[in-house]
């Protein structure tokens, strides 16, 4: 068992796919149990930000699933199924972002009759600055590799953390309560650049990809 162990903890050092493959594991189950509590939230607070974001992150974790999976059932080194898993995973994030605009729009003008306490807001502070951190170091080291999936693994990571963002942002809103309407306007600005940020990095990684399939 412990030199089972110390094979995987050498080979998660030395082999950069097998490592970012085992994180991405690892970061399906944080995004399954983020999923879970904003799900929480939407029921306990009838909110339906919570509610739509929860959807969101579990079709995050999904494609997730499906590229660490891929990962198990087939050559790692079989390039043109890397590419078509690549293709149909692309087009469902990309899906997928464009169905944020309802959540961001409701909680740019949506009327809210609750107020969260302060431990829903710090939990998604602390899973935000977690994801940003990861996302940004991860994003830098694979601009190098090659494996198609992997840079899929990373450009997800990104999305994730941005969409983590907007959640924060939210809980902040609605933690002020009060002060909520006085910050829409700039609520709507900062939301919509975050948006666009997210959509231009699924678009830039989905060219890639199609370029690379030419």
């Amino acid at each position: 068992m412990k030199e089972h162990i110390s094979q995987l903890r050498d080979r998660y050092r030395s082999d950069y796919q097998f490592k970012t493959f085992f994180s991405s594991a690892w970061s399906i189950l944080i995004g399954s149990v983020f999923a879970l509590f904003n799900a929480v939230l939407g029921v306990f607070y009838h909110s339906v930000w919570n509610g739509s974001i929860s959807v969101y992150y579990m079709l995050l974790t999904i494609v997730r699933g499906i590229i660490v999976l891929s990962q198990r059932s087939h050559n790692a080194h079989d390039i043109d199924k890397n590419r078509r898993i690549c293709i149909r995973t692309h087009i469902l994030m990309i899906v997928m972002d464009l169905c944020l605009i309802a959540p961001i729009a409701f909680m740019v003008m949506g009327e809210r009759t609750f107020k969260y306490g302060l431990i829903p807001a710090i939990a998604m502070a602390a899973y935000t600055t977690y994801r940003i951190t990861m996302g940004v170091i991860q994003y830098r080291s694979s601009r190098k590799h090659e494996n198609l999936l992997v840079k899929e693994l990373r450009v997800i990571n990104l999305q994730d953390a941005l969409v983590a963002v907007l959640s924060l942002q939210n809980a902040l809103i609605i933690a002020n309560g009060s002060s909520a309407k006085s910050m829409i306007l700039l609520t709507g600005w900062t939301s919509v650049a975050i948006w666009l940020i997210i959509v231009s990095f699924a678009v830039r990684s989905f060219l890639g990809v199609r370029a690379k399939n030419g």
